[in-house]
């Protein structure tokens, strides 16, 4: 897999949070000398579980001529300082059409909005967002539409390391956008305390020893710095919490302009029960986030 995007698929529905998912593709096919192909899938038939606003969202795209639709292609694609090519695909389930369209292409990034869905309607349903990251084989860039991106660009990056070897291609792909974008990196591993119920009336981890866990995990995200990124400065940080509320907390957009993170892909019943990292924090996360598939 590529660790600096050659070839950008940018998927829009024409709202307001696609749409700045697209121009923040245009503004990487620039810094990486890539390729962009601005995608909208032209929906087939209508789920009868999306709720009222999706549906009415879906309403007036249907609405809309195909020739219509290509001509808003045509003037999204004309906004930029790069040549793209525009592609309108019909299909029933976007998220599908996304994934397919960027695999046939050969497109080794995904840019798009996400409107961070929750609660019961999220358990059951997810959303087109989410379940490309699951799906896709290659990167996905997300943005929320509370998302902060600086005018200046992506200079600062975040990336969340648990030592497994996907979290390590994670830092490699931070490290080519580091270099390409001309940014700095900071390491987080956030060391997560186990909590007993009360009938145990024991205290597992007393401070001693999760001082002793975090001064270790130190040391090796050091170690790991150095081996990874070589010489490049990079900031370390650990702190001690639950994983996915620790990293939304820390990415602030005050500090960060971006968010790496590797993903485990789960699907089906074991992502309805377990969910993942990664998945908890795109639903959160206040500034652009890149997931990085497992292999």
């Amino acid at each position: 897999m590529n660790t600096s995007p050659r070839n950008i698929l940018a998927a829009t529905d024409y709202s307001e949070t696609a749409e700045r998912a697209v121009a923040l593709a245009g503004i990487l096919a620039v810094r990486f000398s890539a390729d962009l192909h601005l995608l909208h899938v032209a929906v087939l038939a209508e789920d009868s579980n999306l709720d009222e606003g999706s549906r009415d969202q879906l309403d007036r795209l249907q609405a809309i001529s195909e020739e219509t639709r290509r001509e808003l292609l045509e003037k999204s694609s004309e906004s930029h300082d790069v040549s793209v090519t525009p592609l309108l695909v019909r299909g029933i389930d976007p998220d599908e059409v996304i994934v397919e369209t960027a695999s046939n292409l050969g497109c080794d990034l995904i840019v798009m909005g996400t409107h961070g869905r929750r609660g019961l309607s999220h358990l059951f349903l997810g959303s087109v967002a989410e379940r490309v990251v699951r799906t896709s084989p290659a990167p996905v860039l997300t943005l929320r539409a509370d998302a902060v991106v600086e005018p200046g660009g992506i200079t600062r990056i975040l990336v969340p390391y648990d030592f497994s070897d996907a979290s390590a291609g994670a830092i490699r792909h931070a490290a080519a956008w580091a270099n390409a974008l001309n940014g700095e990196i900071t390491l987080l591993h956030v060391v997560e305390p186990v909590v007993y119920p009360e009938f145990y009336s024991v205290d597992i981890l007393p401070d001693d020893l999760m001082m002793r866990l975090t001064t270790r995990s130190e040391e090796a995200l050091d170690k790991t710095a150095a081996e990874l990124l070589g010489g490049r400065t990079t900031t370390t940080l650990v702190e001690v919490g639950r994983a996915a509320d620790t990293i939304v907390n820390l990415a602030d957009p005050e500090r960060f302009d971006l968010v790496v993170m590797a993903t485990r892909g789960l699907s089906g019943l074991e992502h309805i029960l377990l969910g993942s990292v990664a998945e908890s924090v795109l639903r959160r996360c206040r500034v652009p986030m890149l997931t990085i598939p497992s292999q």
